[in-house]
């Protein structure tokens, strides 16, 4: 069937998603908006005079009609979206490629079940196109240019400023599911370790906590390294909270605390003019030990870039279907082909 849909963005109505269409329009690419909401729909097709449909990403039989006609579906709800698998599975049965900017561990492990589906209907599939798996997984990736045989390697964020309402969500349901962390080739619980060590951001050393992220199944993916952690800098206000999903995790699902998280989540206020800092440290077979750092705009115009350019790319050019990891589809320089965002600095294990 003819594709006369250039590119679907669903969530068309968050913060990334009316991001992400202003930047399309700017660039020649009119978008047609989804989501579940018709009343945003119709609001936001008023104000850019675009096309809207409105659906749910449940069943992908309903789905499926929508992408019939679709060369790209990009999921722009992200984290919002607990389950993208009916999605990836419509688009995949209408030979529609599918980028999403949510990179929850769940969602990118689960994805790989579908390789063999994807490559058989020449569908490229996609997750984790933001902030969560690009900066970590391309540091990673250069380490692995640089450093062979790597044993371990650690990744770290500092990042500057107020999630969204949606982020810290997605962030609680995460963390109330316990630590994970890759071990031996292979995910692995681990108890929260918070505050316990201090990594050097650019020109200053904060205390992180380890976290669980999506880019440690990236990470594992593209570099093949057998053991991944991630860590997270954590403000003192925010520490004594995720103590408590050492002793209690079903605290966290309580509606007071999660007020709280709302609040004191790394205790500051949103600017457009915030930087994000990337660390990533490698560790050989033999012992050598390299460092590598990025720092990039917010999280938020950051994802907004990276998928724009992500899909304008995948429009543009043929690739194999298949499962990949941002990486793997853009290699590990896509961070610094990307707008404001600096170039990789690399250091020895004293930093």
């Amino acid at each position: 069937m003819t594709k006369t849909i250039e590119i679907i963005v669903y969530g068309a109505y968050g913060q990334i998603g009316q991001a992400v269409i202003n930047e399309l329009v700017n660039k020649g690419v009119a978008p047609l908006l989804a989501g579940r909401d018709e009343k945003k729909l119709i609001a936001l097709a008023s104000r850019t005079n675009l096309p809207y449909l409105c659906f749910n990403l449940i069943n992908n039989r309903t789905i499926e009609k929508h992408l019939q006609s679709t060369e790209l579906f990009l999921n722009c709800a992200g984290s919002l979206v607990d389950n993208p698998e009916p999605a990836v599975r419509a688009a995949i049965a209408q030979n529609c490629h599918y980028l999403d900017v949510g990179g929850q561990f769940s969602t990118l492990s689960n994805l790989q079940a579908l390789k063999p589906l994807a490559s058989q209907n020449h569908s490229v599939i996609c997750a984790g196109i933001g902030a969560e798996c690009i900066p970590g997984e391309c540091l990673a990736g250069s380490i692995k240019h640089n450093l062979t045989s790597l044993a371990s390697l650690e990744v770290a964020y500092d990042i500057d400023h107020k999630f969204s309402s949606g982020s810290i969500k997605s962030t609680i349901q995460r963390l109330t599911r316990g630590n994970i962390e890759i071990h031996n080739g292979h995910p692995n619980a681990a108890p929260y370790t918070i505050g316990a060590r201090q990594v050097l951001f650019r020109n200053r050393k904060k205390r992180v906590s380890q976290v669980p992220t999506g880019d440690l199944i990236a990470i594992n993916s593209s570099t093949g390294c057998p053991n991944v952690k991630s860590y997270f800098a954590t403000s003192k206000q925010f520490i004594p909270l995720l103590q408590l999903l050492n002793w209690l995790p079903g605290i966290f699902r309580t509606q007071p605390l999660f007020k709280a998280i709302d609040r004191l989540f790394l205790n500051s206020t949103y600017k457009a003019s915030s930087q994000s800092h990337f660390w990533a440290r490698g560790t050989s077979e033999n012992g050598r030990t390299m460092t590598a750092r990025v720092s990039t705009p917010d999280i938020y115009r950051f994802t907004v870039d990276a998928a724009v350019h992500i899909a304008l790319y995948l429009l543009k050019h043929e690739r194999s279907g298949g499962v990949y990891t941002p990486a793997q589809l853009m290699t590990w320089k896509l961070i610094e082909n990307l707008p404001n965002c600096g170039k990789i600095t690399f250091g020895d294990m004293n930093e």
